[in-house]
């Protein structure tokens, strides 16, 4: 029989050592890579998510101060509606239609925090331009003040309210209702 060198067996457990090293060393560095790509996906899925989240919540938020914005003028201008009519027919306002246009614009004006604060400033600048004709009325028939600009006020405020409800479609992504002929060159250049 031949004897096998000492140093042969010793070197082929050495490779072979170095092999089971080197082999758990790839494993955990396919491993760690592996779990910071799962990693990565996992954040940017979670982004995303978190994303979509405040987007919908966004757009409620919108949608909700929107619709509780358009309910207060319209309140506001039906009641606004009959008090100008009583004082342009020469009657001062009872003490029940001022309670009722008091109460009516309180509620038009605390509906405006909302939509200040979910909408863009096109529509808090349209807001505004809408309001402030109603309150300038609602104020000077509170006043019993019977001056010449109430009709101007109420047309004022009527095309910038139209204006204003037309762009909130737009920002919430519904059908736009149709633009009246005198004021799709206003629009234009709000938007341009």
């Amino acid at each position: 029989m031949s004897q096998v060198p000492v140093w042969v067996p010793i070197v082929v457990a050495g490779l072979g050592f170095v092999g089971v090293v080197t082999a758990q060393f790839i494993a955990g560095w396919r491993e760690d890579r592996r779990w910071r790509r799962e990693s990565e996906r996992e954040e940017l899925r979670w982004r995303r998510e978190r994303e979509r989240d405040w987007e919908v919540r966004n757009f409620d938020g919108r949608a909700e101060a929107y619709s509780e914005v358009i309910g207060s003028i319209e309140a506001f201008d039906w009641v606004l509606f009959r008090a100008r009519r009583v004082v342009e027919s020469g009657v001062d306002l009872d003490e029940h239609l001022r309670a009722d246009l008091r109460a009516v614009s309180e509620q038009a004006r605390n509906s405006l925090g909302a939509v200040n604060l979910h909408s863009p400033e096109r529509v808090r600048v349209m807001l505004r331009e809408a309001m402030m004709p109603r309150s300038r009325l609602s104020i000077r028939l509170l006043d019993g003040e019977r001056r010449d600009d109430m009709r101007e006020l109420w047309d004022t405020g009527q095309r910038q309210y139209r204006l204003m409800r037309i762009e909130m479609r737009r920002d919430l992504g519904l059908d736009a209702e149709e633009e009246p002929d005198r004021l799709r060159a206003e629009i234009r250049a709000r938007s341009s």
